[in-house]
């Protein structure tokens, strides 16, 4: 969505962005008034209420062109985002939200995050785990498990504050058959008359359960499942690792930080 989820119909139809806004507001809220952030990826800027005491600027490639984003306020730093112009250390914190699925290195992505973090800084990060295709051409990858944090983020030079899961194997569930039943439709559109009439009055079967039932029974059930095991995506704070002692430079993109 291009802004943050706000009614009880948009929660429920639309459950991992309003997890995922009021995760970016309560982090955009413990920064300190006068920080330098960066929405990199930032799309239709739809946090920038959430940073109104920072100094909030934009960054994004600019040239998806479909229904799922729209350029709604000026872009900052229309960029590729593994090389934004701004010097080393110039950032206080880095929001990064449902991007490193639509780029085609997102190692080279969060290497370039930790040379424009200043030590101590903040990196607020959001990937799927699970995803169908969207913003075609612009999708790369269908998620990232919680061991591609644990494993990259220490070698660029952060330390993990919080990996947090959203949703699970139930909700998980419920966004499969939802691609099913919208594939299904897309396939019954291309079929002749009376088979298309046959798979219509199946299809509407199966609207009640895939669309109202499941989705208000299944995620219920998460609280009990392995959430790490599958999940709609991860929640990540990362702190840009303070310089060994003695040592008053800011670190590299090069450097690495101890596994």
């Amino acid at each position: 969505m291009d802004k943050p989820v706000e009614t009880t119909k948009e929660r429920f139809w639309n459950p991992e962005a309003f997890a995922r806004d009021q995760w970016v507001k309560a982090a955009a809220a413990q920064l300190a008034p006068g920080s330098r952030v960066l929405d990199a990826g930032a799309g239709a800027s739809k946090y920038r209420p959430f940073f109104a005491h920072c100094r909030y600027e934009t960054q994004d490639f600019c040239q998806y062109q479909g229904p799922l984003v729209k350029y709604l306020q000026p872009i900052d730093y229309v960029c590729d985002i593994t090389r934004i112009p701004l010097p080393d250390a110039a950032l206080d914190a880095v929001l990064c939200t449902e991007v490193f699925e639509h780029v085609p290195d997102p190692m080279a992505v969060l290497a370039e995050f930790s040379r424009l973090l200043k030590p101590g800084g903040r990196l607020l990060l959001t990937v799927p785990m699970i995803s169908a295709v969207h913003m075609e051409p612009y999708h790369f990858y269908s998620g990232l498990t919680h061991y591609w944090y644990r494993h990259w983020l220490p070698r660029q030079g952060f330390t993990i504050d919080s990996v947090t899961p959203v949703g699970g194997p139930g909700r998980s569930g419920v966004v499969v058959m939802q691609v099913f039943y919208q594939s299904w439709s897309a396939w019954e559109r291309r079929l002749p008359q009376p088979q298309r009439l046959l798979s219509r009055a199946l299809r509407l079967l199966a609207k009640l359960p895939i669309h109202y039932l499941l989705p208000w029974t299944l995620p219920r059930l998460d609280a009990h499942l392995d959430r790490h095991l599958i999940c709609s995506e991860f929640l990540v704070v990362a702190t840009r690792a303070l310089p060994p002692a003695g040592d008053h430079s800011p670190m590299k993109t090069g450097d690495r930080a101890p596994a």
